[in-house]
């Protein structure tokens, strides 16, 4: 034993040092094996944020798995890049890999995007705020296979949460028209209409509002709305 090693009292009254621990992983094994589901995961969920190797030895089975790891993102604007969502994840963990997919005839975003963290954890917390504002656009962030595997009844619901609005100035800023109609309610996605090929709005545009929104106290805004200044 190293005499140097300053070693702590516990409650209990007994007298132990961390790195002098004798217990093998069978003794340990023997220990919680009578542990419920529940017990384990309440123990092992305190070690994971406060001890790094616990949460490496986590990750390194969790992270197996590439469907938790891979988000993708829509409703982003023409002028979102790569680089600009690199930027706005890199925030919550180390990435693997980040595109956003353009449209090959004018070199612009198609309005979505995947991102690849290294670990499970950084999608993790990037899924807790799903909706997020990039480029002047409400876009969405979900897990990848979730974008893929939707249902009739999401399809269903997602159209009964759309705005239709007419008439949009062709050179108003995504951002003064998000400012605009979020006003009236929560906005999860929008505006959409925009031509990437013109720079333009195409007269319309279109949101979708969240599920615990009842839109401008369950009315539409009248087409005959003044749309935000420009100047």
């Amino acid at each position: 034993m190293d005499l140097s090693k300053k070693p702590k009292l516990e409650d209990n009254g007994v007298v132990t040092s961390d790195s002098d621990l004798n217990l093998t992983p069978s003794d340990a094994r023997k220990i919680i094996e009578r542990f419920s589901p529940e017990q384990l995961i309440d123990v092992l969920q305190e070690a994971v944020v406060r001890h790094a190797d616990v949460l490496d030895a986590v990750r390194s089975v969790a992270d197996r798995d590439v469907t938790q790891r891979k988000l993708f993102i829509r409703g982003l604007g023409w002028e979102t890049t790569t680089e600009g969502l690199r930027s706005l994840f890199s925030a919550y963990g180390e990435l693997e890999e980040v595109i956003a997919i353009l449209d090959k005839a004018t070199g612009k975003s198609k309005g979505h995007g995947f991102v690849t963290f290294m670990h499970v954890d950084g999608a993790l917390l990037a899924l807790k705020e799903p909706s997020k504002r990039i480029d002047g656009h409400v876009t969405v962030t979900q897990l990848a296979t979730a974008g893929n595997t939707g249902s009739n009844t999401n399809a269903a619901d997602v159209a009964m949460r759309k705005i239709y609005v007419a008439n949009v100035p062709s050179d108003l800023p995504a951002d003064k028209l998000l400012a605009h109609f979020s006003l009236y309610g929560e906005i999860e996605e929008g505006p959409l209409g925009f031509d990437k090929q013109t720079g333009k709005w195409k007269e319309f545009a279109l949101f979708v509002t969240t599920k615990k929104t009842v839109f401008c106290g369950g009315k539409i805004p009248s087409q005959k709305s003044h749309f935000p200044s420009q100047n």
